[in-house]
């Protein structure tokens, strides 16, 4: 079993690294147009460009599967490139539009690609699906997530866990969502924010960010549809500020970006992830509670995130899913069984989400 994942970013090292942990002893190959200072150890290194449609063919000759950890400015023509190789391949680059589009390249190629596979979206997503098979339709599905740091800094009161960039794009992306069968597009930084309190981490702000992605078109008739995200108090009034002052418009917005990297680093501030997944369908509901923590030296959001990835690509490598096309993940959520494989995957290395079934 041979699989590659192109990008030796943050995401993509702990993909590699859990990968090559797995009991089947995969061959597992990083693809960049650098190598990675902290290459894990046993992956090897192949010099590439993911933009270069002959490197990629080259690359994934007698491959089983790949894996797409790129930045999200250049993950669409990337993708174009493994497609057009029929290789099987997993992509968790959030690109601003779902890359449903290329399903037509893929079913032509005979290529398995599921997209969005991280934990929002990604396992949220996963949940959201097996809710809407097993219950026939929902009213409501709300997604609650987010990094929260164990120490918060000052002013910024959050830390930078994958590309700034895309970061930020979070709170300059219209949040779409959907309320009582009418779509919406609201400025998240503009919108309502909300309380939340968890059991653990106490009380925190939520507010509408653009997560749902695919959710919105798999399931047209569910007539709300919501997902937040979670953070400590105060860090969206100076999201605000920054923008109130011009920092994330266009000739500014990576300088932005590059900046708080480089002030407020993931290994500085450890973090929790938190993600509470529920869905309503009548007086019947599911919901589902995630709390994991920085270990080992990767961060809770990067072990969440790039272990959702690294369990997908193993149900792709070992052919559990293979159905030709571009597929959001709550298509894997409709198959019960496949549900329950990613599920257990996470579980054994220390990320459990616990369900909780009662009557609203």
């Amino acid at each position: 079993m041979h699989i590659v994942v192109f990008g030796g970013g943050m995401q993509g090292c702990v993909i590699a690294r859990n990968l090559k942990s797995r009991e089947e002893k995969p061959r597992i190959t990083v693809a960049d147009i650098r190598r990675p200072t902290h290459l894990p150890q046993g992956v090897d290194f192949i010099e590439t460009d993911v933009l270069d449609e002959k490197q990629v063919e080259k690359v994934l000759e007698n491959v089983d599967t790949a894996v797409l950890a790129v930045p999200s400015q250049i993950a669409r023509a990337a993708l174009q490139n493994i497609l057009k190789t029929g290789v099987a391949v997993v992509d968790v680059c959030f690109t601003p539009e779902p890359p449903l589009d290329l399903d037509a390249l893929a079913r032509k190629n005979g290529a398995c690609c599921v997209i969005d596979c991280g934990i929002a979206p990604g396992v949220s997503h996963i949940l959201a699906g097996n809710a809407f098979s097993e219950f026939g339709n929902l009213d409501d599905i709300k997604i609650y997530v987010g990094g929260i740091q164990q120490a918060p800094p000052a002013v910024f009161h959050h830390a930078i866990y994958f590309n700034p960039s895309d970061l930020v794009s979070e709170y300059i992306r219209p949040a779409r969502a959907r309320e009582a069968g009418v779509d919406i597009a609201p400025d998240p930084l503009k919108a309502e924010v909300h309380s939340f309190r968890d059991e653990e981490l106490g009380d925190l702000e939520a507010f509408l960010s653009d997560g749902l992605r695919t959710l919105l078109t798999s399931f047209p008739q569910v007539p709300n549809m919501s997902e937040r995200t979670l953070r400590h108090a105060g860090h969206l009034k100076t999201m605000a500020d920054l923008e109130a002052l011009g920092l994330f418009e266009e000739d500014t917005v990576d300088n932005t970006a590059k900046a708080l990297g480089n002030r407020y680093p993931a290994e500085s501030y450890p973090d929790y992830l938190l993600m509470q997944v529920e869905a309503y369908s009548g007086s019947r509901s599911k919901s589902w509670r995630l709390l994991d923590r920085a270990r080992d030296g990767e961060s809770a959001m990067s072990r969440t995130t790039g272990y959702t990835t690294a369990a997908v690509a193993m149900v792709l490598a070992r052919k559990q899913f293979s159905e030709p096309g571009v597929h959001a993940p709550e298509r894997l959520g409709a198959e019960s069984k496949i549900t329950e494989t990613i599920l257990q995957d996470l579980a054994r290395r220390n990320i459990e989400v616990k369900e909780i079934v009662y009557k609203r």
